[in-house]
């Protein structure tokens, strides 16, 4: 069997996303490889794709 490094083994999956909490307006984190953000205040999860449309709904 062939041997391969995997980068995804030691690098944190969670990345801070530059939005706010849609629930309490805490900080969001992006968890990209499952489409999903939480909050690291209440622990709300939201799919990104529903992040994205209400952050451009609120610009517009």
């Amino acid at each position: 069997m062939a041997e391969f490094t995997n980068p995804y083994a030691e690098a944190d999956p969670f990345v801070e996303a530059h939005f706010d909490c849609l629930n309490c307006g805490g900080k969001l984190w992006e968890y990209a490889i499952q489409g999903a953000m939480v909050c690291e205040d209440c622990r709300a999860m939201f799919r990104s794709k529903d992040v994205f449309a209400e952050q451009i709904a609120e610009g517009a």
